[in-house]
């Protein structure tokens, strides 16, 4: 099972921990001393399902991929001490040193993981989508005379298929895909005076695509886009209108283009809903579905910190930030 973005997964084997210092939770207990113990460790199969403890937690995850070296993750206590404890918000990222980054935002956890042994060739960290037009190129027929040479090819339902010796020279290659802007879009969810001093965690997201294409989800667990109801997992719809720019207070522009298509974003957020059934006030959330689909549509997490993680900030933990969407650089507000 490849994950939301039918890739193959590359997590398989054992993982440690390391960064040791940099590990924190919301929870009982300080998270730093489990990753000191040394029956701290998971085991990943390669359909994404791991088991093994941390500290005195039996701990099972599944992750989902959803572009090169990214997840999305689901985790809880099977059985034992703590058990019924779950949390499905959880992000993954392989970083390019090996290291494996994990957060579930909701619960304030922040892990750093390495492979158990010795250590694995660097990975490289994805390409991101280029932010410049094409230029398109125009493949040249294959000669027939070099028909053998040709590799082996895939078809799309996955078997193997090997070029004709006489086969009729290869029509030009199709027109590359239009690349389009990808934009985060915020709004306030509460006014200051009703949330205090926390009125500046409560920020809605969004993801816009191109000049003004919108998706989103509400509390219902239900993903809204430019032409109404994408997703939903509850019968109750607030609201059946399409998403629009004019219900936002601004956006993000970090320069990233997508050559996703409409088909693929739906079909995207369709599974995604399926693995994030239910919403959650501190995650999954508006903000943990915007930065899935970011990710999904550009190969890069956002540089923001969610709500979840800027509470813990707050509560004195979490090791610092990234950066809060509102203040940065590229921010416009209509």
């Amino acid at each position: 099972m490849g994950g939301l973005n039918g890739a193959p997964l590359n997590l398989a084997g054992d993982w440690v921990p390391c960064r040791k210092f940099e590990w924190y939770n919301n929870n009982l207990g300080r998270h730093s001393a489990r990753a000191n113990q040394s029956h701290t460790r998971m085991t990943y199969d390669s359909s994404g399902l791991a088991y093994g403890k941390v500290g005195e937690f039996a701990i099972e995850t599944r992750v989902l991929q959803i572009a090169p070296s990214q997840f999305t993750a689901t985790s809880r206590v099977p059985h034992g001490w703590g058990f019924g404890w779950f949390a499905d918000d959880g992000n993954l990222t392989l970083l390019s040193d090996g290291v494996l980054h994990v957060t579930f935002p909701s619960n304030g956890i922040v892990e750093y993981w390495e492979r158990d042994g010795p250590k694995a060739p660097q990975v490289a960290q994805p390409t991101p989508v280029a932010v410049a037009q094409p230029t398109p190129v125009v493949a040249q027929p294959t000669p027939v005379a070099v028909a053998y040479a040709l590799p082996m090819a895939h078809s799309m339902s996955g078997s193997s298929v090997r070029p004709l010796a006489y086969a009729i020279p290869s029509p030009s290659a199709p027109p590359a895909k239009d690349l389009r802007n990808v934009r985060v879009v915020v709004r306030r969810i509460d006014t200051p005076s009703a949330l205090g001093s926390l009125e500046d965690l409560a920020f809605h997201w969004g993801v816009c695509v191109g000049d003004g294409d919108c998706y989103e989800v509400n509390g219902s667990m239900v993903v809204f886009g430019p032409k109404g109801v994408v997703a939903a997992n509850s019968p109750i719809v607030a609201r059946l209108t399409p998403t629009h720019l004019s219900q936002y207070a601004g956006w993000c522009d970090l320069g990233k283009l997508t050559d996703k298509e409409d088909g693929e974003i739906v079909a995207f957020t369709r599974s995604w809903i399926g693995s994030h059934p239910v919403y959650r006030i501190m995650g999954p959330n508006c903000q943990t579905y915007a930065e899935d689909l970011y990710t999904f549509l550009t190969g890069e997490n956002l540089p923001f910190r969610k709500s979840a993680l800027r509470l813990a900030d707050k509560l004195g933990g979490a090791g610092g930030g990234h950066g809060v969407v509102e203040e940065h650089p590229n921010m416009t507000w209509f």
